[in-house]
């Protein structure tokens, strides 16, 4: 019997079994349980009976985070899972800001916003990712795609840029949080089954349920491809789960356990020609290394909250281990023990007269990697090249607070106030040993003004990246952390059929983590070093408007788009004068067009224009800009049967979806072109109790 038919055969069990359980009686008559309203100014957030206290619902979320003077954003899970939802483009297909480029339909992808993490299309930096609260980062800022599970999540929040400050992000690109669902959200039980071209086959099951003072959710997802490109093979497996215990009306402890086992080859990028002859084709040297990219991943979290009075205190501990074993260049061989913890307090009441928001607190997080690398040989570990234990270390200080004005306007400042530690203990020549320090305080002060459903917002604030491991230290020169000062202005709200969501920022930053050649000298080979001064720019545009409004009735007829405009650039370098920073296309738009019917039935196209991508700083060769188009039909509901048919790319576009970064291509075609999929096609079928 093959891997489909057991899991068919797992799935088909749990759905028959899910419903005893997610029939215990709801908490929602809960003595011990009560209704609370905190009203700040203008907004309002509701708690119900039933609500878990470590996990706020979405409605509550989606209050909050319109409190943030910036570029933010909550994505309903109802929103991706209307199509395939395996990958983080996937995920943020509609997010404005958000640059999630997979790299071969994988979950491995270019992961940015703001232009963070610019020469990344593996591995990403530059973004605090969190789940429930807890950093899915690595301590010394590393984070991998594979251990996101979107079928798991109720909802998930963006904080673009230095948003973030309040939640302890302190990097260029702001931070991502997934947030799992509960026994407490009416998540029931459920099943979901995807399945399409090249071998693709996801497949969930979940359920869970809350009684009297007891909840628990769990969600095990396997998901397998061959991929559209030779040596694309996928096979992963994702087991989330959660139990909370409410300990009387006003505290509750949550556990949450995480295991995650992903195996992943690497076809590799090809030349533009290749791209444009049979994108399906891998490097040889990635098959002739059998090149992967696999990992074990255990996560075991707390998050403990308490309200006493108008505060809210959150305490979280969580402790992550990782066993990644990596044939590249060579092999890399990495065990690493990751811990964090956090205190944060959030309150809300009057100050002066004036109703006020303050939000505070301290992260901790420590992680000790024995990394090691082995020639490569054939996928296979030849003889010891290096050796050695790293060790990152991060204390992290932030406040927030939000005051009413007159008029409608709320006055925010906050500040972070951040030092790490990055030290590596050779062991075996070949790495050298080194401790490298830091530190850095970074303010915010912003302003919001309400009006009925319109915000209109400015700020500006500092952010703050320490190199990762892989930066620290090159060409046996200690780097410098990266810094940035952000202004931003925008506006979200609703009138009427039409939704709206518009940012402008402008970034100036120094010592940016860049692969160039500093000092103009052919002799010296381009490494990651610090550049003078760059500059990131862009707009942030998302929105939607029933074209049928009120007419319609029951039919809606909705237009969705985001359109991401970055500009990257050296700010009159020495070397590279103001050429644009290479990685990232310039604009990005994705749009659908979707007939919608009560029922939960819609259908229609969606279409992805990329402009081109320059592969080197130098901007002497570039990916060419790309149309791709698709059709999506099916029907979503809360409860029962829901239902998807999709097809992707239906012109069958040869085209690079992202590509790598090198300092100069000298005007010549290089292979460091990542192909986008080609036609396919995919289906789901999934089923709520």
């Amino acid at each position: 019997m093959n891997t489909r038919h057991i899991l068919l055969s797992f799935l088909l069990a749990a759905a028959l079994a899910a419903p005893a359980f997610a029939q215990a009686p709801a908490s929602s008559g809960d003595a011990n349980s009560t209704e609370h309203t905190v009203d700040l100014d203008p907004l309002v957030v509701v708690a119900d009976r039933g609500d878990s206290l470590t996990v706020p619902s979405a409605q509550a979320a989606g209050v909050e985070i319109r409190l943030t003077p910036g570029g933010v954003e909550l994505i309903d899970a109802s929103r991706f899972l209307r199509g395939r939802a395996s990958t983080v483009e996937d995920t943020f297909a509609l997010s404005p800001g958000v640059i999630a480029q997979s790299r071969f339909g994988s979950d491995e992808a270019r992961l940015s916003i703001r232009g963070s993490g610019i020469q990344r299309t593996f591995h990403g930096r530059g973004l605090r990712v969190l789940q429930d609260g807890v950093p899915l980062n690595l301590a010394d800022g590393g984070f991998d795609m594979q251990s996101l599970e979107p079928l798991s999540a109720a909802y998930i929040n963006v904080w673009r840029g230095g948003n973030a400050l309040a939640y302890g992000g302190s990097t260029l690109g702001g931070a991502i949080e997934y947030v799992s669902r509960t026994g407490r959200d009416g998540a029931g039980a459920a099943t979901r089954v995807e399945a399409g071209s090249w071998g693709y086959l996801r497949a969930n099951v979940a359920a869970g349920a809350s009684r009297d003072q007891l909840d628990g959710y769990a969600s095990f997802t396997h998901q397998e491809q061959d991929g559209f490109r030779d040596h694309a093979d996928q096979r992963n497996e994702r087991f989330l789960g959660n139990a909370g215990l409410r300990l009387g009306t006003n505290a509750e402890t949550r556990f949450f356990l995480t295991g995650v086992k992903t195996v992943s080859e690497l076809p590799g990028s090809l030349s533009l020609a290749q791209v444009e002859s049979d994108p399906s084709v891998a490097n040889p040297g990635n098959i002739a290394l059998d090149q992967h990219r696999d990992f074990e991943l255990l996560r075991l979290a707390n998050k403990t909250s308490v309200r006493t009075g108008s505060t809210v205190w959150d305490f979280t501990a969580a402790w992550t281990y990782k066993d990644l074993d990596h044939p590249i260049f060579q092999v890399v061989d990495q065990l690493s023990n990751d811990f964090a913890l956090s205190a944060i307090g959030t309150h809300v009441g009057e100050f002066l007269g004036a109703n006020h928001r303050l939000r505070g607190g301290v992260v901790w997080t420590y992680g000790r990697t024995n990394a090691a690398n082995f020639l490569n040989s054939g996928g296979t570990r030849g003889a010891l090249v290096s050796s050695a234990d790293q060790t990152a270390s991060n204390l992290e200080f932030f406040a927030e607070e939000q005051i009413r004005l007159a008029g409608g306007f709320t006055l925010v400042a906050g500040a972070v106030y951040a030092i790490n530690e990055r030290e590596n203990e050779r062991i075996v020549a070949g790495s050298p040993s080194y401790t490298v320090d830091y530190d850095q305080f970074l303010p915010k002060l912003g302003l919001r003004w309400d009006r009925g459903t319109t915000q209109l917002f400015a700020n500006v604030s500092g952010s703050y990246e320490p190199p990762s491991f892989s930066e620290a230290l090159t060409l046996n020169t200690p780097r410098k952390a990266q810094t940035a000062t952000t202004v931003e202005i925008g506006s979200r709200g609703a009138y009427g059929p039409v939704k709206w969501d518009v940012t402008l920022y402008h970034a100036t930053i120094d010592d940016e983590l860049l692969a160039i050649d500093h000092d103009n000298n052919p002799a010296t080979p381009s490494a990651t070093v610090n550049a003078d001064s760059t500059v990131h720019r862009g707009a942030e545009v998302g929105g939607e408007i029933d074209l049928l409004g009120a007419r319609g009735g029951e039919h809606h007829v909705v237009l969705r788009a985001a359109w991401t405009w970055g500009d990257f650039a050296f700010d009159d370098d020495a070397v590279y004068g103001n050429s644009r920073l290479a990685g990232l296309p310039e604009h990005l738009v994705r749009v659908e067009l979707t007939w919608e019917y009560r029922g939960g039935w819609y259908a229609g196209p969606t279409l992805e224009w990329g402009d081109r991508i320059f592969i080197d700083h130098r901007n002497t060769f570039a990916a060419p800009a790309h149309t791709i188009w698709g059709l999506r039909v099916g029907r979503r509901q809360a409860q029962g049967l829901s239902w998807f048919l999709e097809g992707r790319n239906l012109a069958d576009k040869k085209y690079a979806a992202t590509t790598g970064v090198i300092e100069d291509a000298a005007g010549r075609d290089q292979t460091q072109f990542l192909p986008g999929d080609g036609r396919g096609f995919f289906g789901g079928v999934e089923y709520r109790w």
